[in-house]
């Protein structure tokens, strides 16, 4: 790689400053491109007529920020765009997992946790119930999951609707998709909380939708953004918001409902895991304009593998909702849809408490440790209500860089671009405390505060 840059040597500006800078700009560009080889550092001294200890300072502020790694041995090499746009979903990053690692970047529960006793007794209950009947297309006899959702699931969050606005779906995913070709179209304008579940940002963009990002600690203000943009709908993670953490009020959901039927925009509601929380009830229970979409995914608090999930839509968008998830694969498959149905009637209350107990020991001891290792100023949000937190970082350290620097410890977090569409938003990394034993959790916090001291 040649040198071709350019110092004043009879600027103001420190030297070292100078190169730092005209490096960093190559690599935004492109030119220098990732994993490619920066000249050597012997190379910058002489080409650029320059000491050892200006090349040094600037290549150790580029590798402070994550923008180069050293290699010993062999030298710099360019790794921004390792973590900048490239990871898009949360579950890309295990792929990369080190041996015997303590995994705080998986939002997934403990296999032991995994309720598997209980669904086979689900399936084979549905088997005997339905026969083959269930292993078709379509439904040959009324959907028992459908039934059982509105006369008693979707009761306990005050959310009463007909099995007509309820389409099953295989996830999140496919529900925020169909949900946004039931009403969106091309120049619409969307809101998301800044940040937010990047896999919904992938929907909207490919849906050419204008997409505004309302920083999550200016979401009181949604009312002034309202005015400005004139909103067609916003998407929002209302209970354990991912990646930080944060839970709305009820009285702020209330108002939510209330400006959506003044200003007539529509709320994409997307819940993963209200469950495990009774004091608390989801958008849609406010709804009285019926202008909320409430998307239900199970795979979170059961087992990611079953893709079962639902979506309570207003009454005026129900059939475009049943249609773009027909053209989608036609339907989630029934034989799921009949057993989930068994689950969620006979052990899913018994299950939930348990998972309930499970995940509050884990925040306790978080949030203790939080407190004896004085980490708490530096979090999103000091009172986590699900299973997501998230660290602040000083605006020049990149989470690319404390990524790096926790995985050469085996502890693995989300740096933050996994969550923001823009690269020049706040800097943080997110933790899950879902996979991991009491030990294992300690010992990551323990490494986590090293680090973070190691910075300030």
């Amino acid at each position: 790689m040649s040198v071709s840059i350019q110092l004043d040597k009879s600027s103001k500006k420190p030297l070292y400053v100078q190169l730092y800078e005209a490096i960093k700009e190559k690599i935004l560009s492109g030119e220098y491109g990732y994993m490619s080889k920066l000249p050597p550092v012997r190379k910058l001294c002489r080409d650029l007529n320059i000491n050892l200890s200006t090349v040094t300072k600037a290549l150790n502020q580029l590798q402070l920020e994550g923008y180069v790694k050293a290699v010993a041995g062999s030298g710099y090499y360019v790794v921004y765009n390792e973590y900048q746009d490239k990871v898009i979903f949360e579950e890309e990053i295990p792929g990369t997992l080190v041996a015997e690692a303590i995994n705080l970047s998986s939002s997934k529960l403990p296999y032991n946790l995994y309720p598997i006793e209980e669904f086979k007794s689900s399936i084979n209950a549905a088997i005997e119930s339905f026969g083959p009947q269930i292993f078709d297309y379509t439904e040959p006899f009324k959907n028992p999951l459908k039934e059982y959702l509105v006369e008693e699931y979707l009761k306990k969050f005050k959310i009463y609707t007909e099995s007509s606005n309820i389409t099953i779906v295989s996830g999140a995913q496919q529900g925020i998709e169909i949900v946004t070709k039931s009403f969106l179209k091309p120049g619409d304008t969307v809101f998301m909380e800044n940040p937010s579940y990047l896999g919904a940002y992938h929907i909207f963009s490919n849906m050419h939708l204008n997409i505004v990002g309302i920083d999550i600690d200016q979401m009181e203000q949604i009312e002034l953004y309202i005015k400005k943009f004139s909103p067609k709908a916003i998407y929002i993670i209302p209970f354990s918001q991912n990646p930080t953490g944060i839970s709305y009020t009820e009285e702020y959901k209330r108002y939510l409902c209330e400006i959506a039927e003044k200003y007539k925009f529509y709320i994409i509601e997307d819940d993963f895991l209200s469950d495990v929380d009774e004091e608390s009830f989801p958008v849609k229970a406010y709804d009285k304009a019926d202008r909320v979409f409430y998307i239900k995914s199970f795979s979170t608090i059961t087992m990611p593998a079953l893709r079962i999930g639902f979506v309570v839509a207003p009454r005026e968008f129900s059939d475009e909702v049943a249609y773009f998830k027909s053209t989608a694969d036609i339907s989630t498959s029934l034989f799921i849809q009949v057993s989930f149905a068994h689950f969620l009637k006979n052990y899913f209350d018994m299950y939930i408490q348990n998972l309930k107990l499970y995940i509050q020991e884990k925040q306790k001891l978080f949030l203790d440790l939080m407190k004896e290792y004085n980490l708490l100023k530096r979090l999103f949000t000091q009172q986590p209500k699900g299973i997501f937190v998230s660290f602040w970082l000083p605006s020049k350290i990149s989470s690319a860089y404390i990524y790096n620097r926790l995985k050469a410890e085996k502890v693995l977090i989300q740096p933050h671009t996994c969550f923001y569409h823009k690269p020049d938003s706040v800097n943080f990394f997110r933790v899950s405390f879902l996979n991991c034993s009491n030990l294992e959790l300690k010992t990551g916090v323990e490494k986590i505060r090293d680090v973070l001291n190691s910075i300030s």
